[in-house]
């Protein structure tokens, strides 16, 4: 199911680990949205919870294209690793959807007030990484 349409702990019962590889942390797809879940992911994980999320650094890039798609992000208004992408197999269209970058920066600042703290991050090839948020004690 979605990762929007997780209910209370009540209604799908309480989580010890929330599993994001596969540059899953993408899903989140904005700042805003993604402070959002992070909240209710608190609500529906144990007192000791885990998120291992991973993503890339959208800054470690050569590519000058990139590098000017983040400067529009930034003045629309939104972070510079957002994307709006579709999915398209065959004849069949998904509706557009943001998909989220994040610097370990920026990660740490996403995370502010949502209840979860990054522990660590275990780098990978290039600018992948794996992100390590535990609960705030």
């Amino acid at each position: 199911m979605s990762i929007t349409r997780l209910g209370s702990g009540a209604r799908v019962g309480v989580f010890d680990t929330v599993l994001m590889f596969g540059n899953n942390f993408g899903l989140f797809g904005s700042f805003r949205r993604a402070r959002w879940l992070l909240r209710r992911f608190h609500s529906i994980t144990s007192p000791d919870a885990l998120i291992l999320a991973e993503t890339r650094n959208p800054y470690e890039t050569p590519r000058s294209e990139h590098m000017a798609y983040h400067r529009l992000n930034r003045r629309r208004g939104r972070m510079g690793g957002q994307i709006r992408i579709r999915v398209l197999f065959r004849r069949h269209r998904s509706p557009w959807f943001d998909y989220l970058f994040v610097s370990k920066e920026e990660l740490r600042h996403i995370l502010e007030g949502t209840g979860w703290r990054l522990r660590e991050t275990i780098d990978s090839t290039g600018s992948a990484y794996i992100a390590v948020i535990t609960k705030d004690q």
